[in-house]
């Protein structure tokens, strides 16, 4: 059966689209470029797969059923053993900046996606079937095509970032593990408005010591944090959205908006319709300086 994934081309580095290729088992070594200013994903079924500089050093090998994320190619290549089987994707790092969200949460998902990565391919695993979507979605150039890639390409960094930093906290990888998960929590249950003591209690540790790490890690305390997260979003949603100020109250989990409109004012300093319309009013100027709260 023909391969029907795109090989990169020379101008490889340069390209604005997922870049997707099959390592298919070769005979012998075999060895697939890594050009810079692109991010890459490996995920290996079978064999094994290490990675030589542009010096000609070779790092460690890994073997068997694995990951590795690459935030930039470094012009390096990928030497994989005979036999060994897996995808291999390029994305550009455009691609990669806009697939995360403007939130706290983006932030961490950025801290934790700016460094290289090598996990375990756990069964199970929804990866590749992600990346044989974004295959399906270029070959078909169907309407509504780079939509799809983009939201394909922002549920496969989330679905990545949830392995990379489950595997670094499991392990003792990431000293500020119990604000890591509280950050986790927080993306599941900050719309259903939990109290900071129910954080506390589903991390099995005490509200003080909970404020504690997360006031080191974020500089802000557990409620700070969460307000600011549901209020960025908010300012997301005014900004690039026509949905009304009481259908995004809702969403974001207020049942009144009035309580919603004040409390948006108190954080942000302008109430959602002003904000709406200092936004609007930037964007048709096209003033891109005009920073968002927070």
């Amino acid at each position: 059966m023909p391969d029907r994934f795109p090989a990169p081309s020379p101008a490889a580095s340069r390209r604005t689209t997922p870049a997707i290729q099959r390592i298919a088992s070769p005979l012998t070594r075999a060895g697939y470029g890594l050009p810079a200013g692109l991010a890459h994903l490996a995920i290996l079924f079978t064999g094994s797969a290490a990675l030589r500089s542009r010096d000609g050093s070779e790092g460690d090998p890994v073997e068997g059923r694995r990951l590795l994320w690459l935030p930039d190619g470094e012009g390096r290549e990928l030497l994989v053993g005979g036999g060994t089987r897996g995808l291999l994707l390029a994305l550009p790092q455009l691609s990669v900046a806009q697939a995360m969200p403007a939130t706290p949460l983006g932030d961490q998902m950025r801290r934790t996606l700016d460094q290289n990565l090598s996990l375990p391919l756990e069964p199970g695993e929804k990866l590749s079937a992600l990346i044989e979507d974004l295959a399906a979605e270029q070959s078909a150039r169907a309407p509504g095509e780079d939509l799809a890639v983009a939201h394909l390409t922002s549920l496969l960094l989330v679905r990545l970032w949830r392995l990379a930093r489950a595997d670094l906290i499991a392990h003792g990888g990431a000293p500020q593990g119990l604000a890591e998960r509280f950050v986790l929590l927080a993306a599941q249950h900050g719309r259903t408005h939990w109290r900071v003591a129910d954080y506390a209690r589903a991390l099995s540790v005490t509200p003080d010591r909970l404020g504690s790490a997360v006031q080191r890690a974020t500089g802000l305390s557990p409620k700070g944090y969460l307000m600011r997260a549901l209020f960025t979003e908010a300012c997301e949603l005014l900004a690039n959205t026509g949905m009304p100020a009481g259908q995004i109250a809702f969403r974001l989990g207020f049942a009144d908006q009035g309580y919603f409109t004040r409390q948006f004012t108190k954080q942000v300093g302008l109430s959602p319709a002003r904000y709406r319309r200092r936004m609007k009013a930037a964007q048709d100027r096209g003033d891109t300086s005009y920073a968002a709260w927070p």
